[in-house]
Formats: C-alpha cells, sequence, structure tokens
C-alpha cells in the first residue's frame, strides 16, 4: 500500500468554529490590483482571535505528523486567516511553494518550513442552489505536477511538504468568498537535522497519484 505525502484531518474544526471564524473575519471591501479586480487578503491570527484554540486541537496530531514524515516536530508559525473574493477571471493564488522560489531555472530555498497546511472554512459546491455563507464554488487547491486538486470541506485540515515537490495554485473563486487558514510547521529529521521530502518513500507505482495518495480518503 502506498504512503501518502499528504495528511487530511476531517472535522478538525467543527461546522459551527468554522462560521464563527468567517463571521469573525468577514471582508466586506475586498482589496484590489492596479485594474480594479478584487484580490487575496491575508492578517494574522492572534492567540486570542484562534491560534491558542487551532494549537490546542494541533497538538493532539503532533505524533502522527511525527510518524508519517518520520521527523521531529518543531514548532507551528503564525496562523494567516486567508480571503479570496469571488473573481472568476485570475487564479486566487498563483503557482508556487511555501519554502523555495524558482531562480535561474531552479528552486531555491528561501524559508525555514517544512510542511504546509490548511484547514477549509467554507464547502465546495458546483451545483445550484449554493448557500454563500457556507460554500463556494472555486477555490480547489492544484497540483500541477500530479494533475490533480483538492475540493474545500469545511472543517477539514490538510497538511503536506512545503517544497517545490507540492507547488501548488488555488483556482480561480466563482461564486461566493473563500476562507481558509493557512500555516506552515517546522520539523527535523530524526536526528534534528534537515528533513528533505524523499519521492521514493511515497511511491505509488501503477496506481496513479490520486488513487495511491487518497485511498482512504476516496
Amino acid at each position: 500500500m502506498s504512503k501518502s505525502p499528504f495528511l487530511i484531518i476531517q472535522d478538525f474544526f467543527s461546522a459551527k468554529l468554522c462560521e464563527d471564524f468567517v463571521e469573525k473575519f468577514k471582508v466586506n471591501t475586498p482589496n484590489t490590483n492596479q485594474d480594479g479586480r478584487p484580490i487575496k487578503l491575508e492578517r494574522i491570527i492572534s492567540p486570542i482571535e484562534g491560534q491558542d484554540l487551532f494549537l490546542n486541537k494541533f497538538y493532539n496530531y503532533i505524533g502522527l505528523i511525527e510518524e508519517k514524515y518520520n521527523c521531529n516536530y518543531k514548532g507551528t508559525e503564525q496562523l494567516l486567516l486567508q480571503h479570496f473574493p469571488e473573481n472568476d477571471k485570475l487564479p486566487a493564488e498563483e503557482t508556487g511553494c511555501d519554502n523555495a522560489r524558482f531562480f535561474r531555472k531552479k528552486w531555491i530555498k528561501t524559508r525555514d518550513v517544512d510542511l504546509t497546511g490548511f484547514i477549509w472554512l467554507k464547502d465546495y459546491n458546483d451545483t445550484a442552489p449554493l448557500d454563500d455563507r457556507f460554500e463556494v464554488y472555486g477555490g480547489k487547491i492544484e497540483y500541477p505536477a500530479y494533475d490533480f486538486s483538492l475540493t474545500p470541506q469545511r472543517g477539514t485540515m490538510l497538511l503536506f511538504p512545503a517544497g517545490p515537490h507540492f507547488i501548488h495554485a488555488i483556482s480561480p473563486v466563482v461564486i461566493g468568498d473563500m476562507y481558509q487558514i493557512k500555516f506552515n510547521v517546522k520539523i527535523t529529521d530524526k536526528n534534528n537535522g534537515l528533513w528533505i521530502y524523499n519521492p521514493q518513500d511515497y511511491a505509488v507505482g501503477n496506481e496513479g497519484f490520486l488513487q495511491g495518495w487518497f485511498r482512504e480518503w476516496l
């Protein structure tokens, strides 16, 4: 059986807690670019606004994370609340990764983080009717190297390696406003050295990435 580099925790946050976050951080007037199109807004979530609540839940999964990635957990950066306003013309977020930049035809590590995490605060829905208080059409996380995408599921936490093996984008938000929480995690290998993603540890053979990595969630 294939080992997945993705960790998915369903119902990490309750539906009610997701609604509370959306209401607390609701954006009535989105940022715009030079062409007047609405664009992403990010803000840090303070300890009293939800960082401490998140960490109290997240610490329950440290052992699972250390086992899955064969690592030692070192810490989690501050949470970011991300708001992606309705804009079907542009990707909500362009392709990239969280610890490296593409420079002179190669990826250069620029940040000391190893895992990227998201918590979706709304459900994906591409059929009518759509309740934009709880649902959004768009906002998929796309992984072009593997030709698949993951759709938002309210309250679900997603975690995966932060480096260039997992460059990703977020698709245009067609209807509604997308809200999610983003965070980055620092880990080391078991000897407290540099943790490096090894694709051979997560090979899928002839199954294909979607089936091989997500069988238990499909």
